[in-house]
């Protein structure tokens, strides 16, 4: 019996970090097949591929909750893929938010740096307590509150020591990261007010999700069903699946590193993914970083980091004091 539980202990520390690891490769990996495909490669049609990588991940959810045992607890057959019709504005809403925030992320991509945009997105926390306490009247204590002056910090250096700056790349990044904060706030209120899963909650979000980004792509990106090289290039098919593989990947680790962790080491994971990801970038694509670039990414990786760790330096000066 003894053997059996450090057995099963074993497999759950090792499925703990292979998710761990998985969602860092897919999270790296995903940005910059995105970034090589719209600058390197030249396949300027960010909402386009942000349609495959809605439609791709609709199918994934529309297989696993259809026809394996995670969807059985919701009944059988199709009865497996409905929900509460009272939650379909709350749900549209969701899908309308989260197209957009992509959208915008991939835009940005075409237009900045992996690095520069990664600096950008890395103050989501800022920009959820600001949602958070405006619109819904959330409040928190100091140590929150304190957390925000280096992201805020970290944030102005970044935007100020960029060297290859674009006013587009840079207001679609930025509308990302607050549409990010407000996806976050938004799905809280699904899944803990409404008690929605998570598998569930993303399916149904990206059917809309796709069909908003086709008509979009149509009538901003009407080239991208003409283009000829979708017809002839094995290399930018090559691009896009793993584009979307990489999409659907990172969706599953997501949700595998939450249930053997928890959503703070998802956060941690982030800001490690933030350091590596833009390591990574000026390895590939040799772009250029500035110093005030480099304390600027340090000061939000301390921010996010000191974030995290609220509850417990709440904590810790309320024993001492």
């Amino acid at each position: 019996m003894e053997q059996m539980i450090v057995s099963l202990s074993g497999r759950i520390h090792l499925w703990t970090y292979l998710s761990m690891a998985g969602w860092l490769t897919l999270n790296i990996c995903l940005t910059n097949i995105n970034k090589w495909l719209f600058m390197s490669y030249g396949f300027p049609y960010p909402l386009f591929v942000t349609a495959l990588h809605m439609l791709s991940t609709a199918i994934f959810g529309f297989v696993v909750i259809r026809f394996t045992p995670f969807g059985a607890a919701y009944g059988e057959g199709n009865a497996r893929l409905k929900f509460a019709p009272h939650l379909s504005p709350k749900i549209f809403i969701l899908s309308v938010v989260s197209t957009v925030s992509i959208a915008c992320g991939n835009i940005a991509l075409k237009h900045l740096y992996v690095s520069f945009v990664k600096m950008i997105m890395a103050v989501t926390p800022l920009a959820t307590v600001v949602i958070s306490k405006v619109l819904f009247g959330r409040e928190f204590d100091q140590f929150v509150y304190l957390s925000m002056l280096p992201l805020c910090f970290g944030s102005l250096l970044c935007t100020i020591g960029e060297v290859n700056f674009s006013v587009f790349g840079f207001i679609a990044a930025f509308t990302a990261t607050l549409l990010r904060a407000g996806r976050s706030v938004l799905q809280g209120v699904l899944l803990k007010d409404e008690r929605i899963d998570s598998v569930r909650l993303l399916y149904h979000i990206c059917i809309p999700s796709f069909l908003q980004l086709g008509v979009a792509s149509l009538l901003f990106e009407g080239g991208a069903l003409w283009d000829p090289r979708l017809s002839t290039s094995i290399e930018l098919w090559t691009l896009i699946i793993l584009s979307c593989i990489c999409a659907v990947g990172y969706n599953i680790m997501t949700f595998l590193v939450t249930y053997y962790t928890s959503p703070v080491t998802l956060q941690v994971l982030g800001n490690i993914s933030i350091v590596l990801t833009v390591g990574l970038s000026l390895l590939i694509f040799q772009n250029e970083v500035s110093l005030l670039s480099i304390v600027g990414i340090a000061s939000i990786v301390l921010g996010s980091l000191m974030y995290q760790e609220a509850d417990v330096a709440r904590r810790f000066f309320h024993r001492i004091m």
